[in-house]
């Protein structure tokens, strides 16, 4: 280098020094790895649905073992929330399975409805929080653990905060993490704002609530008691970390961005739509349960100190991914 220009010479020298000084660039995280479904497990509601058939109260994979310990890396235990007209086994064959392969202890509740039906979740939504409640004090004395983290679809995400804000699960919860949650009054496309104008709507309900569904109503009516009682007096509690999953072809839970809340002190919330994340995802509100670009967003959302890009899939309606 003795013949170089001082000038070139001296920038050498210095770019040196701060790659020395600067030491190893570290590494891009890689995305997470998604196991595929074991041979023989529902791959989409349909599917699954048709699994528990015979057994409307049957356990997905990986769920609902009562001698699981959480580990250090992983303390609350994971309690999966199904949405309405849905169960465990229907919902969440494919999540659980996940979450337990990450080394989660993840439990799964059948709530709002019969034992001896599939159809589950129809029944008085604050009535279900106070089973989903019991369901996690359960989990809480058998794992040991302090807190618990939700997460639930459609109904499922606004049940589970309507426990975590109003009737006891301060203290309890840790995270409600929602996919397509019905946390705001839904039109269904549009067909409630329809039903309403032809005045039709109040005649059905009365019929589904007779019938013992009266959680239609409560969801599709912005001022029903439900809603004033879950966003009246805020939407989030202190303490509590809230992620909202939503997809732009939702056509359950309309506008799609019913299913985003706002933060308020002492909380955080993330909105999440989930085709800014991946575009290529078309996912609706059924194959969203099944959606393994959602699992990886879902997985960022219970440990944000390990947070990774998702490798995006191209999922279809209902079948997800």
């Amino acid at each position: 280098m003795k013949h170089l220009p001082k000038s070139i010479l001296a920038a050498v020298v210095c770019i040196s020094s701060t790659v020395l000084l600067a030491g190893p660039v570290a590494a891009t995280p890689a995305p997470r790895s998604i196991p595929s479904p074991a041979f023989g497990q529902p791959t989409n509601l349909v599917t699954g649905g048709l699994g528990s058939v015979w057994n409307p109260n049957r356990d997905p994979s990986g769920t609902n073992n009562w001698s699981c310990h959480p580990s250090a890396a992983h303390p609350n235990p994971v309690v999966l929330v199904h949405g309405t007209f849905g169960n465990a086994y229907d919902s969440w064959s494919g999540l659980g399975p996940v979450l337990r392969s990450y080394g989660y202890c993840v439990f799964a509740v059948n709530y709002g409805g019969s034992s001896w039906s599939v159809f589950k979740a129809t029944g008085d939504i604050p009535t279900s929080a106070a089973e989903i409640g019991r369901f996690a004090d359960k989990v809480r004395a058998a794992t040991g653990a302090s807190k618990v983290d939700f997460v639930g679809h459609s109904q499922g995400g606004s049940v589970s905060r309507y426990y975590a804000n109003l009737i006891g699960g301060a203290g309890k919860v840790g995270k409600v993490v929602g996919l397509a949650p019905s946390n705001h009054a839904t039109t269904a496309s549009g067909l409630i704002t329809l039903g309403r104008f032809l005045g039709i709507i109040d005649p059905i309900f009365a019929l589904t609530n007779w019938i013992g569904l009266p959680s239609l109503q409560q969801q599709t009516t912005p001022t029903s008691p439900f809603y004033k009682s879950l966003n009246g007096n805020g939407e989030t509690r202190a303490g509590i970390s809230y992620t909202n999953i939503a997809t732009r072809y939702d056509e359950v839970v309309t506008p799609y961005t019913q299913a985003f809340i706002t933060a308020g002190p002492g909380a955080t919330v993330r909105n999440i739509t989930l085709q800014d994340v991946c575009s290529n995802d078309y996912t609706d509100h059924l194959g969203i349960v099944y959606d393994t670009n959602v699992y990886q967003v879902v997985l960022n959302a219970l440990d944000p100190a390990d947070q990774r890009p998702v490798a995006c899939r191209t999922s279809l309606p209902l079948f997800g991914t």
